[in-house]
């Protein structure tokens, strides 16, 4: 009894230790280069719209870029963030509300996330062009 219990009182200091050792082991996921065309899908006031969207980086390091699309118009990308694959991204709208757009983009050009915007969202897809 007395060593069942020794024992789990171990299991209970080193395992967790363990565990964290393992985690910072892991190599984090390499940033996206989020440069370059876009063809993205959005559902947009409850029906489907394609966008191109380019993104570009500035002399200054920052990023750039719009988000078009005939019927919406253009948006002006304001802010770009990366962490990791992840890119968040801040849009000027052409009816003077800023959008946001969080996504994901894989390593073989795919994206995958939302966007928001006052009153609406949804799902955002879509693919780097070549």
């Amino acid at each position: 009894m007395r060593i069942r219990l020794l024992a789990a009182l171990a299991l209970a200091v080193v395992l967790p230790a363990a565990v964290r050792a393992q985690d910072a082991a892991k190599p984090a996921a390499p940033a996206v280069d989020p440069v370059g065309k876009y063809t993205v899908q959005a559902v947009v006031q409850g029906s489907p719209a394609d966008f191109e969207m380019v993104v570009q980086k500035k002399d200054d390091g920052s990023y750039g870029g719009t988000l078009s699309n005939p019927n919406f118009g253009t948006s002006v990308i304001i802010a770009l963030k990366i962490e990791g694959r992840t890119v968040k991204i801040v849009l000027s709208t052409p009816q003077g509300v800023e959008a946001t757009a969080e996504v994901t983009i894989a390593e073989d050009g795919t994206l995958d996330g939302s966007w928001a915007m006052q009153g609406d969202g949804g799902k955002m897809t879509g693919r780097k062009n070549p």
